[in-house]
């Protein structure tokens, strides 16, 4: 498993857990591959929300009124709950008291229903309405972010089988080291040393792309092209996945065309400009 995709899923376990956002949020800025509008529409809505849970948790409270509660026994008659009030008299009063009681208790639970401020019944129900909103946005975002990734897991799978392109610190200076490359298919001169090399997607054309301190090539199964790297004018990126090679060859130019994995296409152009760049310092090299 890549640095990258392990990364992610870091990520996405930080932005589950909701209490790890601002984790969730610095793994992605500085150590997933994400697009960088993605990043940046994450980092607004993520953010928004984490600041409005807390102020919810903290600052946001149901009002509690108790000023308007009574006891629910008869606390302005005189006497308690376990006093039937009748003092001193005979039977007669305990009867009508014990009758009071039973009306009373039948009609307690409403009295305290009717006693309790509306602030207190509907409180808790605030609460909740408050909370299930955050929740849903957050559980729409968090959808958002594995649609996005199911989305370009095609694109972005691809793992360089030739060299570990994480090896590579751009941009590249004339005092780069560059990492070193297990590429086979291409037979070195003598004092030739392979800089990067990847996969070309081309359909129908698939092969590979390798720069050396001497030449670029493009090879396929049936045939290749080599450039001699003084005659690499300009490397630029055409599409996400199509790099286009300016070559010159006495007064007549070309160019080349090469398909590769669009997570490849920066490690690529920078390290045959680098390349060209340091040929053409040094033009008394070997070739």
């Amino acid at each position: 498993m890549s640095k990258s995709k392990l990364f992610s899923i870091v990520t996405i376990a930080c932005f589950v857990s909701i209490l790890c956002i601002p984790i969730g949020i610095v793994l992605m800025l500085y150590y997933t591959q994400w697009k960088k509008k993605t990043k940046i529409i994450l980092t607004l809505a993520l953010t928004a929300f984490y600041a409005g849970l807390i102020a919810l948790v903290f600052f946001v409270h149901p009002a509690y009124n108790t000023s308007g509660l009574s006891l629910p026994f008869g606390s302005n008659s005189g006497y308690t709950a376990f006093d039937s009030g009748s003092g001193a008299k005979g039977s007669g009063s305990k009867k009508s008291s014990s009758a009071a009681k039973g009306k009373n208790s039948n009609n307690q639970n409403q009295s305290n229903s009717e006693r309790v401020p509306k602030s207190v019944q509907q409180g808790e129900g605030k609460v909740s309405s408050k909370i299930i909103y955050p929740i849903l946005f957050f559980g729409f975002m968090l959808l958002l972010i594995i649609v996005q990734n199911m989305r370009n897991k095609g694109k972005s799978k691809y793992e360089n089988p030739y060299v570990d392109t994480n090896k590579y610190k751009l941009p590249l200076t004339p005092d780069s080291h560059l990492p070193m490359v297990h590429f086979l298919k291409l037979e070195q001169n003598e004092g030739e040393k392979i800089y990067y090399a990847t996969e070309t997607i081309q359909k129908g054309k698939e092969g590979n792309f390798a720069i050396t301190n001497q030449r670029v090539a493009i090879l396929t199964l049936t045939d290749g092209v080599e450039i001699p790297i003084e005659c690499v004018v300009s490397a630029s990126a055409t599409t996400t996945t199509v790099m286009t090679i300016g070559a010159k060859f006495d007064d007549t130019e070309k160019k080349y065309y090469v398909f590769m994995p669009e997570n490849q296409m920066k490690y690529a152009i920078a390290v045959l400009k680098w390349a060209a760049n340091i040929k053409q310092e040094t033009p008394g090299a070997q070739k």
